[in-house]
């Protein structure tokens, strides 16, 4: 894979991105298990777009200001002196932004849920970034294919196959792209998705 390849799919598959894809997937192809069957198009989307600011905008904007400060040397956050309060910060607003949406609306309880289940992903990515560095975007794509994989079987939500099949091949060209920028090592991407993975199936069958 070329490095202009494999910088695209950084870019676009981005940990930061996705919760909002998540919740893209879930509000129109299998909105049931969010409680989200009433809610109109407008109100969903209004959700998307809060979800949007606080879980990308919001971060991003965190991070590019530590760079600018020189807290941090690199916006790719390449090494791990520069993950550690990114990371942080990033699950502190993860999981402020699902008590808010819990404590809200009773029908926004099961998305706080979501939210604080990528909240404990990237707690563990970056508890596990203290000394190692573990791969945070095959753990944010793991977590989407965990999340969706639960949805799928748990509530028989067949819409979401043909989505979940597209994300298995896009976590395989992320892997490899990250991989091709040696960014990771195999068993760093690995262990990142199996975090991802397994955190998020866990939480769709024990807290749904």
């Amino acid at each position: 894979m070329n490095t202009r390849l494999a910088n695209f799919l950084s870019a676009v598959l981005h940990p930061l991105l996705m919760p909002t894809l998540l919740f893209v997937l879930l509000f129109f192809l299998a909105p049931a298990p969010l409680g989200a069957e009433a809610l109109n198009v407008l109100f969903k989307l209004a959700i998307i777009g809060f979800v949007f600011i606080y879980t990308f905008a919001l971060p991003a904007y965190i991070i590019y200001s530590l760079k600018r400060w020189g807290i941090i040397s690199s916006l790719k956050l390449e090494n791990l002196k520069d993950r550690r309060l990114p990371y942080l910060i990033t699950a502190v607003i993860y999981t402020a932004l699902g008590y808010f949406l819990y404590s809200k609306n009773s029908m926004l309880f099961p998305c706080g849920f979501v939210l604080w289940s990528i909240s404990a992903v990237i707690f563990c990515v970056g508890i596990i970034s203290l000394w190692w560095q573990i791969s945070a975007h095959a753990a944010g794509i793991g977590g989407m294919i965990g999340a969706l994989a639960g949805i799928l079987v748990q509530f028989g939500e067949t819409n979401l196959f043909y989505p979940f099949l597209l994300l298995i091949i896009l976590a395989g060209y992320l892997i490899a792209a990250r991989l091709a920028l040696n960014a990771h090592t195999p068993t760093q991407v690995g262990a990142g998705f199996v975090l991802g993975f397994s955190l998020s199936l866990s939480a769709i069958f024990f807290f749904f």
